[in-house]
């Protein structure tokens, strides 16, 4: 299995897959950076998903992030790190 894809239950119980696209610090939390991989193909989603990491250790876990200004904030973060790292004209 690919070491990037994590398969996350939905609200229904339901396994997800997505695709981690980057994995970061910001504001003293780590953060994941995610694609949910569409079934049956070999493409992802164009919307970026962002989870915080609680917890620390084998009790860490995903959780959304649901502070509509802290969710603001670590997507601005991914969107730096990603036009830092591969240009804006991607």
């Amino acid at each position: 299995m690919d070491e990037n894809i994590l398969i996350l239950e939905d609200e229904q119980g339901n396994p997800v897959e997505f695709m981690v696209i980057d994995v970061y610090e910001f504001n003293g939390a780590t953060y994941f950076a995610m694609v949910e991989v569409i079934e049956g193909s070999a493409d992802e989603s164009d919307e970026v998903v962002i989870m915080r990491v609680e917890g620390e250790g084998d009790d860490a876990e995903l959780v959304m992030v649901e502070d509509e200004n802290e969710l603001q904030a670590a997507f601005d973060e991914f969107v730096r790190r990603d036009e830092e790292m591969y240009g804006e004209d991607e």
